[in-house]
């Protein structure tokens, strides 16, 4: 009985300890109903091509452009295609700054979880991802 119970107590440490280690550098920080990313812009990409947030919370974006002298935003469309740069429906259009600077945007999430596309708009075929909604 004593035997069973500590192989069960070990199989639980064993799950608990592979769900603790498996984490990603591009999550962004979640507190309640708000998310900030910490996004940058650097030889022409992002430094993430996904970002996942929860429907409906309060965004920040702590946009940081690395590449001195060009320009970069941070928008959010209902859908888009990287290859031919087209983007419609826009959810969340930040405003382009030049580096290397940085700013901060703030936004709400889409209340519908789903799929979202999110580029630079100055470099839409080269600066593109995926804005993920649970």
């Amino acid at each position: 009985m004593i035997k069973r119970a500590l192989i069960i107590m070990l199989a639980l440490f064993a799950v608990g300890g592979i769900i603790s280690c498996s984490s990603s550098s591009s999550t962004p920080t979640q507190t309640g109903g708000s998310t900030t990313i910490n996004l940058t812009a650097q030889n022409l990409l992002f430094n993430m091509s996904t970002i996942t947030v929860p429907h409906g919370a309060t965004i920040t974006v702590n946009f940081q452009n690395n590449d001195s002298g060009i320009q970069h935003n941070f928008a959010i469309y209902q859908s888009g295609s990287a290859s031919s740069g087209t983007a419609t429906g826009p959810i969340f259009v930040g405003q382009l700054i030049t580096g290397v600077s940085s700013v901060t945007y703030t936004f709400t999430a889409p209340s519908t979880p789903g799929t979202y596309f999110f580029r630079c708009d100055v470099h839409p075929t080269m600066m593109t991802g995926s804005f993920i909604v649970t």
